[in-house]
This record gives C-alpha cells, sequence and structure tokens, in this order.
C-alpha cells in the first residue's frame, strides 16, 4: 500500500524530495495528492504536509514556502536545532511533529541551492567550503540529512509499526584518483630532460640521483603504486573505482600522455579488473569539446562504455558541469565534496540525484559525495599522519551512526616519499582497517 502524502502544491521540487526520500532511501512507495478530500477518505498510511493540520492523530509536518517557490531566492537561512541536529526553515505552525520544514531543509541542501547564489569563488573558480551555511554554523562535519531522515523514519514508524524499511547499513566506497601514474618514467623525452634540466639548475641532486636510479637502473618509479592497490584490495576485500586523468598536457593537468603504450596498458589491466571512471580535465569543465575528446580516448583505450566521473581539481560549476557530463552518458559523479575541508559538501554520506534548480528538474544523474581526501589532510589543513588517523576515525564513526557510506578520495602519489608524504601510507592503511571494522 503507497504511502499518501498530501500537500496544497505538488511542484516539481516537492516531487523530486518524496522520491529520493521516500522511494530511494526508505523503500516506502507513495503518492501525492492536493485533494483533501481524497487524503481525508484514504484509509492507508498518509502524511499531511501543508500549512496547517487536518485529521485528529495524524502524521503532520509543516511545510515552508521553499519547495513551492519556482525561483532561486536569496533565504534568510536561520539555524535551529532539533534534538541536536541542525535545521533550517523554522515554522510557527501549531501541532507539527517538528519545529521547522524537514524536506525544505532536505531540499536545500541535496540541491546545493547555495552554490547558485552569489558566491567568493577561490583562484580555481570554486564554490569553497568558507561560504557553505554549514561551515559558518560550525555542522560541515555532520551528517544533517542523514540525520534527518533516521528522524522521518522514527516519526513513520511510531505512526504506523506495521511498516518494513528498507535495511541500510555503513557502507565503505574507495576511490582513487590516477592524475599521474608515474613520476619520472613515460613522460617522453621532452618532459624528462626539461625536469632533468630543471632539478640541475636548481641543484636538486637527491632528486636527480632518484630519477637516474627510476630511468637508468629501473628502479620502481614513486608512483607506481599499482600493485600495492592490488593487494590491499585483496586484503580488505575492496573493489574500488579508478579515475583517469586523460586532458591534454597543460598547467593543471600534468598527466602522462594518453598516446604511451605503457599508460594505455596501464589502463586497460585496470578496467579488467576494477570500475573505471573519468577524470576530466582542468580546462574540461569550461570547454565541453574537451570532455567529450576524453571520454573518448577512455573509451576507446578500454573498449567500455564511461559513465562514471570525478572532476580534475573537483571544479564543480552547477549547473554547468552536470549538464556536460550528462551530455556525454555520464550518469554517475565524484565531485562533491571540497579541497580545503573534509565534511558533507551536500549534507549527506548517502548517493542522491541531482536536481537541476535552474530547469526545476530532477536528472538522472547520480551523486556520490565524498568525505575524506589525502590531500585535504595533508596540504590544506597541514594535519600530521597521527591526527590525520583521528580525523579519519572521527569520520567513520560519525557515518557508522547514521548507517550512511563513507567515502574515500585516494592518490597513488600520495604513496610515494615525493612532496613529504612519508609515512601516510600507514594513513591508508588504518583508513582501510576502519573502514573494514565498521562494515563486520
Amino acid at each position: 500500500m503507497d504511502l499518501l502524502i498530501y500537500s496544497t502544491f505538488n511542484s516539481p521540487r516537492l516531487a523530486f524530495i518524496c522520491h529520493q526520500v521516500f522511494d530511494i532511501w526508505l523503500g516506502l512507495e507513495h503518492r501525492i495528492t492536493t485533494h483533501v478530500e481524497v487524503y481525508q477518505q484514504y484509509e492507508g498510511m498518509k502524511l499531511n504536509y501543508s500549512e496547517e493540520k487536518i485529521l485528529k492523530g495524524e502524521l503532520f509536518l509543516a511545510a515552508s514556502r521553499l519547495l513551492k517557490a519556482t525561483s532561486i531566492e536569496n533565504t534568510n537561512l536561520t539555524i535551529l536545532k532539533h534534538n541536536k541536529i541542525p535545521a533550517l526553515f523554522k515554522t510557527e505552525v501549531l501541532n507539527s511533529a517538528l519545529p521547522f520544514d524537514l524536506f525544505a531543509t532536505i531540499f536545500f541542501h541535496l540541491s546545493r541551492y547555495e552554490e547558485y547564489l552569489s558566491f567568493q569563488a577561490d583562484q580555481h573558480e570554486r564554490f569553497t567550503y568558507k561560504e557553505s551555511w554549514a561551515y559558518q554554523n560550525d555542522c560541515l562535519q555532520v551528517p544533517i540529512v542523514d540525520q534527518l531522515i533516521l528522524v522521518l523514519e522514527q516519526l513513520i514508524r511510531e505512526k504506523y509499526p506495521q511498516l518494513v524499511f528498507t535495511k541500510r547499513t555503513f557502507c565503505f566506497k574507495p576511490t582513487y584518483d590516477i592524475d599521474m601514474a608515474w613520476a619520472y618514467k613515460h613522460k617522453g623525452l621532452v618532459r624528462t630532460l626539461g625536469g632533468l634540466l630543471k632539478d640541475t639548475f636548481k641543484g636538486n641532486r637527491a632528486k636527480l640521483q632518484e630519477k637516474w636510479q627510476v630511468l637508468v637502473h629501473d628502479q620502481i618509479d614513486p608512483f607506481d603504486t599499482f600493485d600495492l592497490f592490488y593487494e590491499l584490495d585483496q586484503q580488505y576485500n575492496m573493489a574500488p573505482i579508478y579515475f583517469f586523468l586523460l586532458g591534454d598536457h597543460g598547467k593543471y593537468d600534468e598527466n602522462i600522455d594518453v598516446r604511451q603504450y605503457a599508460f594505455r596498458q596501464l589502463i586497460q589491466h585496470i578496467a579488467t579488473n576494477y570500475p573505471i571512471g573519468i577524470h576530466p580535465s582542468y580546462r574540461s569543465n569550461s570547454n565541453v569539446k574537451r570532455l567529450k575528446k576524453e571520454i573518448g580516448r577512455l573509451k576507446n583505450i578500454t573498449n567500455q562504455p564511461i559513465s562514471k566521473s570525478r572532476q580534475h581539481f573537483l571544479k564543480l560549476h552547477l549547473p554547468t558541469t552536470y549538464r556536460n557530463l550528462l551530455k556525454y552518458n555520464i550518469t554517475e559523479d565524484y565531485s562533491m565534496g571540497y579541497a580545503g575541508q573534509i565534511g558533507f559538501r551536500a549534507g549527506t554520506s548517502l548517493p542522491f540525484y541531482w536536481y537541476d534548480l535552474q530547469l526545476e528538474t530532477g536528472t538522472e544523474l547520480l551523486i556520490h559525495p565524498f568525505q575524506i581526501m589525502d590531500v585535504t589532510l595533508k596540504e590544506y589543513l597541514s594535519l600530521t599522519p597521527e591526527q590525520a588517523k583521528n580525523s579519519i576515525s572521527e569520520m567513520i564513526q560519525t557515518i557508522r551512526s547514521v548507517n550512511g557510506t563513507f567515502c574515500s578520495l585516494w592518490h597513488n602519489s600520495s604513496f610515494s616519499t615525493i612532496g613529504g608524504w612519508e609515512n601516510w601510507k600507514e594513513v591508508y592503511i588504518h583508513l582501510l582497517e576502519e573502514a573494514s571494522r565498521s562494515q563486520k
């Protein structure tokens, strides 16, 4: 039997959030009616989402105007705490089960409403964590949406104890970005000679010696950590996703040339064993032709369709970036996180479908948020390996408490000793141990 939801309006925003919350996350089929008589006469499970209470003993959640609106406006985002959960869109309606609009709060986070408003971008033209409502209200590390889903589930369960919800448990989703497969090898004659000359002029004898050992004496390249990845995957029973950067060489796209046989062979080998995705180049975000070319390159190398993506430098401009991905048949994106801080950019750890706020329509692009990246811990937050381990443990415990999905972002280069990454291998192993233990 369906859950009948009564509302005085049936907007695209309401339809989207009800589908995401009830059908996908809670596993409850639902339908919406704007006819009060239909709602009153319905004898099954029902919920009143409107401006006033209708029936005695009903489950009533007061509605604000956000989901009814059809424009993007600056909103007064006053925070309130409900059982320590940060919430938005306070309502003054009597008899509501909650003192705020739960569905509007969830929609604000999932739609990334604030990223459509004016903001101060960083040097890479990105929306930063400092611009976010969650950071400014000291709750970026709180999975607000996941907590609210549990609140809603409990309210429905109290009213309809016979209901069976989708059982959700803690899930671990590891991912790797391959920006540069090798530090010294397979870069071509011009780049290799240029690098050697640069190190010579700088007097970097240690680096020159290391390059010599790799290039001449066939020492393992410091970024060639793929055998280690495989060993860890087997040990911890993981199926990570690999994202490959295949753009043309540039200032922020210092990847291996896609024409290099060894690089193509590496991609083919990994693609036979693991899910893969495109890592659109820095410049592709403003040039859709580059995006098309890079996806085509990966498709040709692997001889398989490409449906997964994560933006290089996490360059995410809404709605343009996501519309471009959909245009070229990308149906899953893993860019939803901040470079500068750990936490929940969309307020959730759970995958959700993207809502195009400008076009006011749901889409088929599934967003997979990530919470922790190696570069964030070391470079942006300047944490020591031990401090990073503590942050990882706290994040995993937070996500486990809401039966969420922990998604990590790591680079093959983070297992080398170049750039001060000594001892960070142990940090990642700690992450794997904690995440694996939490899945049991």
